[in-house]
């Protein structure tokens, strides 16, 4: 399992929790990480290219660390590799499809802005990925778009999975805040999950005269201006930063619901832990994933793509109408159930060819 770490994103809480069931499994698993960032537990033996590294990162280390996968993968007989990294460095990966992995490939889409993972270049990307034996995309929308760009007809979509027995028991963990919030979750390196567009729909809702506040879980480089914009609408008190957190479904638990407001997504799995912890969602209808996790009004509100007027609605409408509220409630839970590790595991293993 190829990922470029075992930390942070979606990808890579997914390489980890499945490397926990396959090796329940009886599966014999290695990791290969290339960021020396280890949060997630993970179950296998692990190589972390990343501390295989000097101040400098020169050429000379670079081509160390190719080396020392070169030889990994030469003295190990794997049966599969899958391969989580997105694939911004082209000729890098030429290199490493033709002349490093050593056995059937399967690679792992996990956004909608595919040209992550396939070049431009069509020449380039049948090179790459001539001796992959199946793409696996997290949502039939990254599915669709990978089928109608690209000439390979060896795609499926394998949805993440989520452990709802571990999420269960970690989010009972011991909460502090005693007021009503509603949640946000994500990256602050760059604009996709639009936390300032949140910030004003947020202040132009009525949650702030109502006492809901915002949480919102993450770190980055524009985290300063959004706390500066949270400044502009005199919302110091109602909006509340809280950074990367080790538990967040304890805040998932907790929360009034989750929103999402991002401008594309993958397959978000905000979505799926906050219903996990019996906390409706509302999301835009971004692409992709959020239509095939929210049932419209049953476990949330799916939001036309992109409309903040109709986004700041929803919010209103999830504290006006109680009822409504309750019943998103009580169907949260139920509804993720499909996306258990045990569920997706088992198609995994029919992958593998496994019983």
């Amino acid at each position: 399992m190829v990922s470029d770490m075992l930390a942070t994103g979606g990808a890579e809480r997914c390489a980890s929790l499945l490397s926990v069931f396959f090796d329940k499994n009886n599966c014999q698993v290695h990791h290969v990480v290339v960021v020396d960032k280890v949060e997630y537990e993970y179950a296998g033996e692990l190589l972390n290219l990343g501390r295989i590294n000097n101040n400098s990162n020169g050429f000379f280390d670079r081509l160390n660390r190719f080396r020392v996968l070169r030889n990994f993968f030469s003295d190990n007989e794997f049966d599969y590799i899958l391969d989580f990294r997105v694939k911004n460095h082209q000729w890098q990966e030429f290199y490493i499809a033709k002349f490093i992995y050593k056995a059937p490939l399967i690679v792992t889409i996990h956004s909608y802005m595919i040209d992550l993972y396939f070049p431009k270049n069509r020449l380039l990307t049948n090179w790459i990925y001539s001796n992959c034996n199946e793409i696996i995309a997290v949502s039939n929308g990254i599915k669709k778009r990978i089928d109608s760009n690209t000439n390979y007809l060896n795609s499926k979509t394998i949805y993440n999975p989520i452990d709802i027995n571990y999420i269960e028991s970690v989010s009972n963990e011991t909460f502090d805040f005693d007021f009503k919030y509603i949640l946000a979750v994500g990256r602050m390196h760059d604009n996709i999950k639009q936390f300032d567009k949140l910030i004003e729909s947020y202040a132009n809702s009525e949650l702030p005269q109502n006492d809901v506040k915002l949480i919102i879980l993450g770190d980055g480089i524009l985290k300063s201006e959004l706390v500066g914009l949270v400044k502009t609408f005199k919302l110091e008190d109602m909006i509340r930063f809280e950074g990367q957190v080790g538990n967040p479904f304890k805040y998932y638990k907790n929360a009034f619901f989750t929103i999402l407001s991002s401008k594309n997504e993958g397959f978000p799995m905000v979505l799926i832990e906050s219903l996990a912890c019996g906390t409706p969602v509302v999301s835009f209808d971004c692409l992709s994933g959020p239509n095939e996790i929210i049932i419209n009004n049953e476990n949330g509100i799916l939001v036309e793509n992109q409309n903040f007027e109709k986004l700041t609605l929803s919010m209103n409408k999830m504290i006006q109408n109680k009822e409504f509220y309750l019943h998103c409630k009580q169907n949260a839970k139920p509804s993720v159930e499909r996306f258990s590790i045990e569920i997706i595991g088992k198609q995994w293993l029919e992958l593998f060819k496994i019983k």
